[in-house]
């Protein structure tokens, strides 16, 4: 999140996807303006700015600040940076700058500022990938190694051209979510990613979905979301992928529940842009929703 005041004092901000880092000597980090935003001249007539890096219980703010609301400064808490630029109560870093330059590019206007102050804590940044708020504790409790001897499922929700890739089980003649794992064999991130090679699939992941474990047999899965393309860009150069959009899923041919309900929720989070991740078994838990304070208690991976 971006701040600096208007010429008078009036507080000005706005929420950012990123900044980038220009020069260590001196230390300079530029932002990126559109140039029909509302606080362009503002922040290009400013004498600096201050960079906040948002704690990952900060999707709110981030809301608040991407808005059209003008009551942004009251509803947030915060100081002034040495410079006399807002830097937000509970933030996990922060930039003091002032302006060294302003760059014509295209349809944005990049500012580059030298930092003269920063500071950080302990707390973990806030993060946002393909539409969606994403947690860095999360995902590392993801790795932690599941229970001795349990192997573990590792898959992924994979759209390739807005579709969602699902593969038959030749055993059960279900359909099930791509995943290393299945057949017992011990599952990993990596051997996912070699599969995913044999298949002449390019897949990125963006973010964690889902870590549950069956009640039954206590194995692990852990889920994640991801675009895919065809290696070449061209289906004929894969072997044979079925896909389907989000109304032609093949809801009563999908096995266990567990992955039923994980698409469910998968669809309906995406058609909002607003995802979460599950914890739980395959039958009860919570979905960690990052642009609220709390947890919503679910059955089954549901969510209302």
């Amino acid at each position: 999140m971006v701040t600096t005041r208007e010429e008078h004092g009036t507080p000005r901000g706005f929420t950012a996807n990123s900044f980038t880092s220009v020069s260590l000597d001196p230390p300079m980090l530029l932002i990126c303006i559109d140039k029909t935003a509302d606080s362009l001249e503002v922040f290009t007539e400013s004498p600096g700015f201050a960079i906040n890096v948002l704690a990952e219980d900060q999707a709110e703010t981030s809301g608040l600040f991407a808005s059209k609301r003008t009551d942004k400064f009251e509803t947030a808490q915060w100081s002034d940076s040495e410079s006399g630029f807002p830097l937000l109560d509970g933030i996990s870093a922060w930039f003091d700058c002032k302006r060294h330059q302003i760059v014509d590019a295209g349809d944005h206007v990049i500012v580059i500022g030298e930092v003269i102050g920063y500071d950080f804590n302990d707390r973990i940044g806030l993060g946002y990938v393909r539409g969606g708020y994403m947690s860095l504790s999360l995902e590392r409790s993801a790795a932690k190694t599941p229970d001795a001897g349990l192997s573990a499922v590792v898959g992924a929700i994979i759209e390739i051209d807005g579709k969602i890739w699902l593969e038959k089980n030749s055993k059960t003649g279900k359909f099930q979510v791509p995943a290393s794992g299945l057949d017992h064999t011990p599952g990993s991130l990596s051997r996912f990613q070699t599969y995913l090679m044999e298949k002449n699939i390019s897949a990125s992941i963006s973010s964690l979905f889902a870590v549950f474990e069956s009640e039954e047999t206590g194995q692990q899965s852990i889920y994640y979301r991801a675009r895919g393309e065809f290696s070449g860009g061209n289906i004929e150069n894969s072997e044979k992928i079925e896909l389907f959009g989000y109304d032609d899923i093949p809801w009563d041919n999908i096995s266990p529940d567990a992955l039923v309900e994980m698409l469910n929720r998968y669809v309906r989070e995406s058609r909002r842009q607003r995802f979460g991740v599950y914890f739980g078994s395959d039958r009860d838990g919570s979905v960690k929703t990052l642009s609220e304070n709390q947890d919503d208690q679910v059955g089954v991976q549901s969510q209302d």
